[in-house]
């Protein structure tokens, strides 16, 4: 499935979702669809994050920012469906970086945001990845304690440490881990997330965002 057809078949609102002007179809207007495409990421470019494994469909810019807050604050789930076509495209396309025996794990939000929301925004991105690559879904990690917004980059470590409990799966050991979040800022909650895992005995972990900020 190309670029252009994931954008016609989400059908969800006659506005554009970054210009908000009227479109007769898909999430946003021509060109807004154009300025977008410049926005895939196709390259690896976590290391100095300290992540090893990474990758993510966009880099963050305004336009994917607009798209990423109509999933994750308004609840459009229909942006959510097409992210997640996005990020299965990855996976099919980066078979040295993705192995087929994979488990799709999605970083967990915690209680208080999934009340605001309604949804939880990481696990509906699971869900769906799994159902388009017919890879297993299963939650690994849970959220301790949770403490004010993460606002600032400072404040993003010291919230991060040590605020993930995992659970231990013999049989799972041997799958490659898919950790799926939406946005990859500092990295932190990440690096949070692989220590947490590593320390269970899952070695073979690819982070997949949305997007990734540099």
């Amino acid at each position: 499935m190309n670029f252009l057809k994931m954008i016609l078949d989400v059908m969800i609102t006659p506005m554009c979702l970054i210009c908000e002007k009227e479109v007769s179809y898909g999430i946003c207007c021509n060109n807004c669809f154009f300025d977008l495409n410049k926005d895939f990421n196709d390259f690896d470019r976590t290391k100095s994050l300290g992540i090893t494994k990474a990758i993510s469909v966009f880099v963050y810019s305004d336009r994917t920012k607009k798209l990423i807050e109509s999933f994750k604050y308004n609840g459009f789930k229909k942006v959510g469906k097409f992210f997640a076509q996005l990020m299965a495209h990855k996976i099919e396309n980066n078979k040295l970086l993705f192995k087929n025996e994979a488990i799709i794990v999605p970083i967990p939000t915690s209680k208080a945001r999934i009340r605001e929301r309604g949804f939880d925004h990481t696990d509906f991105l699971a869900n769906e990845l799994s159902k388009l690559t017919n890879l297993k879904y299963k939650k690994l990690i849970f959220c301790k304690n949770y403490k004010i917004s993460q606002t600032k980059v400072k404040d993003r470590w010291e919230n991060s440490k040590d605020k993930f409990i995992g659970i231990d799966i013999s049989e799972y050991k041997t799958y490659q881990i898919i950790l799926i979040d939406d946005v990859i800022t500092t990295g932190a909650t990440m690096i949070s997330a692989i220590k947490v895992l590593n320390e269970l005995g899952y070695n073979d972990i690819v982070c997949l965002s949305v997007a990734m900020k540099f």
